[in-house]
């Protein structure tokens, strides 16, 4: 089995751009922000400008999301029965590493794997943060940011399990269509219910942490693989 999770407002409670954005914006980001709103600027130019635009460095970023931000309850419990089950368990965001990594540290989950927007480990301001991507299939929308289903095409053409859980649109919904199990709130929720895409709604991540941990007594008991 390999069970992917989005981070803002999945693994996170919280959008934890949003929370960084909000707290240290100025009137440069409110233009930015009304562009995106009004449909002016994709997804990746956004996030790049809003990024640049604030007057802060990046290890300010970094502890502010470390100290602002939560893992959603039951992230500990789903990551105890990957484990146990002998599953891969991952994040795969379009968001930034900089925030991304300190708040799974606070956690003590530095050894989660994370697929993100990198930025090289830059520790300077803001506002010289260059963005690095991961590899796209050649038919996903380079507004994506992150190619969910990339990630798991091996697994899936491995005939594995892929477990997927978001909340959003994009290539979150793009991965919802792939994945073996669906785990969705929100919008992505919204959209799986609108396009027959069978999907478990959570509020917290303790259905999750039970679904691996049928997977792991499957497992045990000889009738098939996690």
């Amino acid at each position: 089995m390999l069970v992917i999770l989005d981070f803002d407002d999945t693994a996170a409670v919280e959008n934890v751009a949003r929370l960084l954005l909000d707290r240290f914006g100025d009137g440069a980001f409110s233009q930015i922000q009304a562009q995106y709103s009004q449909g002016k600027l994709p997804f990746r130019d956004y996030q790049e400008s809003a990024f640049r635009s604030l007057p802060v460095d990046v290890p300010t970023l970094s502890a502010y999301a470390a100290d602002a931000a939560h893992l959603r309850p039951g992230f500990k419990e789903a990551v105890e029965a990957a484990k146990f089950a002998g599953a891969e368990i991952s994040i795969v965001s379009a968001g930034l590493d900089f925030y991304i990594k300190p708040v799974l540290d606070r956690y003590g989950y530095s050894g989660v794997p994370v697929t993100s927007v990198g930025t090289g480990g830059y520790r300077g301001h803001a506002t010289a943060i260059q963005y690095t991507y991961p590899p796209l299939r050649p038919d996903c929308p380079t507004e994506y940011a992150v190619c969910k289903c990339r990630v798991f095409e091996a697994a899936r053409l491995a005939g594995r399990e892929v477990v997927f859980v978001g909340d959003g649109m994009r290539s979150d919904a793009c991965a919802a269509a792939r994945a073996s199990t669906v785990f969705a709130r929100s919008r992505l929720l919204d959209h799986c219910r609108a396009n027959g895409i069978p999907a478990q709604p959570f509020d917290d991540l303790y259905p999750l942490a039970a679904h691996i941990g049928r997977a792991a007594r499957r497992k045990t008991n000889g009738r098939g693989p996690a």
